[in-house]
């Protein structure tokens, strides 16, 4: 009777706890970086990682929400609460420890140095020559964190934003001098303020900002067996989707 007693007990906690598991919603943050993820006119979380994301996390059945923020604004929402996702995140050596990591959801994504083409005095053939300029850059991303390690300075040599679209603005006008993106961003944002390539220059590839894989990464307070669930579910996507 004893026995019976404690198998009942046990069988009433494991119910219980599978039923927090399943019930348990996930937040899922991210910021606006197309094509990756990025808000549509409809006010819907969409694009390439997005719907990676979505198909990983429906097949594993679990309840969530996306919603975009400001990078800054995800980073810290994902370093302090519970239950929380963020992509698409560049894994660094400076931010292994934050988060627990789920790689790679999209490869290696190229960024490189533009300036206006009409600014002919501007020549830059190494990351130190962009030194000598003002390099418009978003606040807290793997960009930022690649140049202030390789000896750039906030409010010297960088100037530093919470907008996706404010760097870009000032770089038009010609208030800033270079802007560090990758090319789609770059179109983006050309079509953002009606302007054409044939008005910007793409100088260097900043090669070792570009060499990081994009990925998913929990906050360190959430679960590792919801971690360890959605690491399997992206291993057998990328296994037969690819990258």
């Amino acid at each position: 009777m004893y026995r019976i007693a404690i198998c009942n007990v046990c069988l009433i906690l494991c119910s219980f706890s599978l039923y927090t598991a399943a019930s348990a919603k996930l937040n899922v943050v991210t910021e606006e970086w197309r094509p990756y993820n990025y808000t549509n006119e409809h006010g819907e979380v969409v694009g390439r990682a997005t719907e990676r994301v979505k198909a990983i996390l429906d097949s594993i059945d679990i309840e969530y929400q996306i919603t975009s923020y400001p990078w800054a604004r995800s980073m810290i929402l994902t370093a302090n609460d519970e239950n929380t996702l963020i992509y698409t995140i560049l894994k660094t050596k400076e931010r292994e420890n934050l988060f627990q990591w789920v790689c790679p959801l999209i490869g290696p994504v190229k960024v490189n140095f533009y300036k206006l083409a009409k600014r002919k005095e501007i020549n830059i053939t190494t990351l130190e020559h962009a030194k000598r300029y003002v390099t418009s850059i978003e606040k807290g991303e793997s960009d930022h964190e690649y140049l202030l390690a390789n000896g750039f300075k906030n409010g010297v040599n960088l100037d530093v934003t919470s907008d996706p679209y404010a760097g870009a603005r000032k770089f038009f006008a010609g208030r800033v001098d270079l802007v560090l993106q990758t090319e789609w961003e770059m179109s983006e944002n050309l079509r953002h303020f009606n302007h054409t390539e044939s008005e910007i220059e793409k100088l260097i590839e900043v090669t070792k900002a570009s060499d990081a894989e994009g990925c998913l990464a929990f906050s360190n307070k959430t679960d590792k067996a919801l971690v360890e669930k959605v690491r399997n579910a992206l291993k057998a996507y990328n296994q037969k989707h690819g990258l």
